[in-house]
């Protein structure tokens, strides 16, 4: 948590600037021609440390400057710990775990736990923050910021507060939630929250009057669907907790307050239960050394089911196993990458169709559509030309990725097939290429293509501008063919709405004759950038961590294989069986139903593509017995016929799984408001509010944190029982010097300032 520097009997607010950038790279154009921030200069033209506050400091680089026109009450030169002193020379009676840092103190958590569960390809993930404000004056506002997957659906936040007191509540409208906690801070002694989402990977949790001595305990409870590996001999699964926040090039959201990634001061705890309906070949981490217990039972659900709340009557077989931290709970530098590798048995590989009927709303199903990854073009035989376009990153950020980079371009080139047109392409801050133009595929091409790379691929292009170059690379790709778009980042951009955006129409406009493949790069990618481009793009993404120590070769060969030899496909299309109670059957699209995604011919071959449908438009006594998908690729057609299968136990998690999916959807633009035949000028005053109108109403209505909601939480009494076991939890270990669990990933620049009441 990051609390305020002052007298605590005086209100004073605290700002931290608005600019993050990695120091190898430049602050992006536009920026760097803003007069009102330069180098040693500081303006009100930065964004508040907390949301709704004035405007605080902007800083470039160079020493801290000290503002000419706010008081500064004792300005902390560097982050150190131990006791607070403040402009008296006394104690300020801050809690001992405070750390300091330039205008402001810090209050690391005691501990972190993370408890997941795993069940195929889905995760429920539990993760408890436990902080201690031992000191006598209560912390009238502290915030914690950390990061979640991307897309992932937060189904459960609250917060204990000493031993009677909790706080829950509601998601409301972003600002609405942001004046209410203001509110409450203000004019009670009662405790209040806020958890908000500052990006898709980042969110800040904000308390308000945390009391003297007192521990407060946040828990949060998230779903998430897990990466899975494309590969025809296995399947491999793989579970990424983030533990890094990591710098971006260009320009921070307004929302994002850098509220301190901070050292846990007592470790991270890490343990996962893995329930398989396959064999389990083997569990491993590419990032941290784990320890693993595997045994084989009865389960009464299976699949999905499981986290759904399934009471299957008839016993299955299914494989288990635990993970936990080989050492124990320890500080994270890195990421956490689980990768669970399994044969597959024939179920999983099939399509699959789950209805679930909601607990308390009357006639609302919500049916979610499975289909395994390589399953659409598994027997389709791939374009015999086609083309290949690489685009690799050199901007800054990249020199110490650079031998991957080099590595995964020479694996890449050697494993083209003949008759095939390539070129390469590369970007910074401007963009080049190898050839003018695509050449063809011969051993004195790829010479020459090796050569160039082994002597011109470096991190000499300054910044990272992504957009510019994926337009280049789509201008001069050759039209007469298909074309596969490959690209090498280490993700590290602030803004990717516009990319992915992009990505998205290119792939819309050329009916699936464009497809976008993105390679990930290092120990902190930003998987919002990695996984939206393929995502978006119909192509698929992989992920390179440096802490490999080998192993990296399957990864790229599963791209390889995946984007040159392939089918690509057009357009897919679904309908479906409907039966009434007297089992009269008849077709319909449901076109009146919400889905997601809005355009459901766009499914990505390689992911494990789930299509959700909000189904309360279906008569009370109708039931969906099939699904009908009509898909065609490049020099075929086919229809596959999926049977529903309908969860006996009533539940939310689906219908919450499609509401999250919804709401991804208006963020990235492709939405129903986006692609609909009466939509709006795009980007207008008119669209913007109405998807942030609807955006609003099914967040509220599936209690789902996103960039237009926040939760608000207020106190409510608690009568603590029997065996409480709020005190439990804490783990001494010992940190070595700069292992952050959530440290930022480069040096963020900012200055705090101190204004007076």
């Amino acid at each position: 948590m990051s609390t305020p520097w002052h007298r605590w009997n005086s209100p004073a607010k605290i700002f931290t600037a608005g600019i993050s950038w990695n120091p190898l790279e430049p602050l992006p154009f536009e920026l760097q021609n803003n007069n009102h921030i330069t180098t040693g200069e500081h303006t009100n033209g930065g964004f508040p440390y907390f949301p709704g506050h004035d405007a605080g400091t902007a800083h470039t680089g160079g020493p801290l400057p000290v503002p000419a026109t706010l008081s500064i009450a004792n300005p902390i030169k560097s982050a150190t710990t131990g006791p607070v002193v403040g402009p008296n020379g006394k104690g300020t009676g801050f809690p001992s775990f405070t750390v300091q840092e330039p205008g402001r103190n810090v209050l690391p958590p005691l501990s972190v736990t993370v408890d997941a569960s795993i069940v195929q390809d889905t995760a429920k993930v539990a993760v408890t923050q436990l902080f201690w404000n031992d000191s006598d004056v209560p912390i009238k506002e502290a915030a914690f910021t950390f990061p979640l997957p991307a897309g992932c659906t937060v189904t459960d936040f609250s917060c204990r507060i000493g031993i009677n007191k909790i706080i829950k509540g509601t998601v409301k409208p972003r600002q609405e939630a942001r004046d209410q906690f203001r509110h409450h801070i203000r004019d009670h002694n009662t405790a209040a929250g806020l958890l908000e989402q500052d990006t898709p990977e980042i969110f800040t949790t904000t308390l308000g009057n945390v009391p003297k001595w007192t521990k407060v305990k946040i828990n949060l409870i998230y779903i998430t669907v897990l990466k899975h590996r494309f590969a025809s001999s296995r399947s491999t699964t793989t579970l990424i907790l983030p533990t890094s926040i990591a710098p971006r090039y260009g320009e921070a959201p307004e929302e994002y307050s850098d509220a301190k990634a901070t050292d846990v001061s007592r470790g991270l705890t890490v343990e996962i239960e893995i329930v398989e309906s396959e064999r389990i070949t083997s569990i491993s981490s590419p990032s941290h050394a784990i320890a693993v217990q595997r045994q084989q039972g009865s389960r009464t659900a299976k699949s999905f089911a499981d986290l759904a709340g399934e009471d299957g009557k008839s016993c299955v077989t299914v494989e288990t196993a635990s993970v936990k931290l080989e050492k124990g709970p320890l500080f994270l530098d890195k990421d956490f990458v689980l990768d669970i590798v399994t044969d597959p048995n024939g179920d999983n590989e099939n399509p699959q169709a789950w209805l679930e009927q909601h607990p308390t709303l009357s006639n609302h199903k919500t049916l979610m559509l499975t289909l395994p990854p390589g399953y659409l073009n598994r027997s389709a035989a791939p374009m015999q030309r086609s083309e290949i376009l690489f685009l690799a990153d050199r901007s800054g950020s990249m020199e110490d990725k650079i031998p991957a980079l080099k590595s995964a371009m020479q694996f890449f080139l050697k494993g083209i097939p003949e008759h095939r047109k390539f070129n390469i392409w590369s970007f910074g801050s401007h963009y080049t290429s190898w050839q003018p133009a695509s050449v063809d595929y011969t051993e004195e091409t790829l010479s020459s293509a090796l050569s160039y790379v082994e002597t011109n691929i470096r991190a000499d292009m300054g910044g990272t501008e992504l957009l510019p170059a994926i337009e280049a690379t789509i201008e001069k790709r050759d039209r007469t063919m298909m074309t596969d778009v490959i690209i090498l980042t280490d993700g590290e951009v602030w803004r990717l709405e516009e990319s992915l955006e992009y990505v998205q129409k290119t792939r819309h406009r050329t009916e699936g004759q464009v497809r976008f493949f993105s390679l990930g790069i290092g120990n902190m990618v930003s998987h919002a950038l990695v996984d939206g481009i393929a995502m978006t793009g119909g192509g698929y993404s992989e992920v390179v961590q440096e802490a490999s120590q080998g192993g990296w070769e399957d990864r790229v060969v599963s791209m390889t294989k995946a984007a040159l030899l392939s089918a690509h496909l057009g357009p897919t299309h679904l309908s479906f069986d409907i039966q009434d109670e007297n089992g009269r059957t008849r077709s319909s699209t449901l076109a009146e139903a919400k889905r997601s995604p809005a355009d459901t011919s766009t499914v990505n071959p390689f992911d494990r593509s789930r299509i959700y449908f909000h189904l309360d438009c279906l008569g009370e006594s109708e039931s969906i017995k099939s699904v009908k998908v009509e898909l065609q690729t490049t020099d075929d057609s086919k229809t596959l016929v999926i049977p529903v299968t309908v969860l006996e136990r009533q539940d939310a998690t689906i219908h919450k799984l499609a509401a999250r999916a919804m709401l991804d959807d208006l963020e990235r633009g492709c939405s129903h408001i986006h692609l609909g035949p009466n939509r709006l000028v795009p980007n207008s005053w008119q669209e913007t509010s109405m998807v942030r109108k609807e955006a609003e109403k099914i967040a509220c209505k599936w209690s789902l944190v996103s960039k237009w909601t926040s939760f608000f939480l207020a106190e409510e009494p608690y009568r603590p029982t029997g065996g409480d076991p709020f005190m439990d939890g804490i783990v001494e270990v010992e940190a070595s010097p700069g292992e952050d669990l959530l440290e930022p990933r480069g040096n963020i620049q900012h200055i705090a300032v101190l204004e007076p009441a």
